[in-house]
């Protein structure tokens, strides 16, 4: 009997694991056996859990912000520098383009930097909420019990 009880309480505990996951840069996310999760797939993951959700696709909409800001503004600056190179002798250089281009690469900085720091505290959070062998328990009520047969533990659920 002891060993049936210790063989199911170690098989219910095995029900309950959650996998653990971990950040490795650039909105890359991979679980215990290093298997990369797609973004489709962290959205599964996270569907339980609204704020979690929220913010992972925060994250990704500034990583998403973030690159169209950079590539955009090297686009900008290599096309300003072009036409100063191979444009009329008369033509202003460094003209309107190259600022623009230069302030959005400026400013995509910080916006890439606030998207990973989001998704690894979603991650955190996932990994603190759905640590391995972590059960929640929704107790309404719990009460210990004594008369002159022994000691127990009543549980109210509802």
């Amino acid at each position: 009997m002891k060993r049936f009880l210790i063989l199911s309480i170690f098989l219910i505990s095995q029900l309950f694991q959650a996998q653990q996951l971990e950040y490795k840069g650039n909105g890359n996310v991979i679980d215990s056996q290093k298997n990369k999760i797609s973004p489709n797939k962290m959205r599964e993951l996270l569907a339980n859990n609204e704020k979690l959700l929220e913010n992972y696709n925060l994250g990704r909409t500034k990583k998403t912000v973030g690159n169209v800001m950079l590539i955009g503004g090297l686009v900008f600056l290599v096309g300003d520098v072009a036409k100063g190179i191979y444009g009329p002798i008369n033509t202003e250089y460094p003209s309107v383009l190259t600022y623009i281009g230069l302030s959005s690469i400026v400013l995509s900085i910080p916006v890439k930097l606030g998207f990973s720091m989001r998704i690894k505290n979603v991650i955190s959070d996932y990994n603190s909420v759905y640590k391995v062998g972590y059960i929640k328990p929704n107790y309404k009520k719990l009460e210990i019990i004594t008369n002159t047969n022994g000691i127990g533990l009543s549980i109210t659920l509802n």
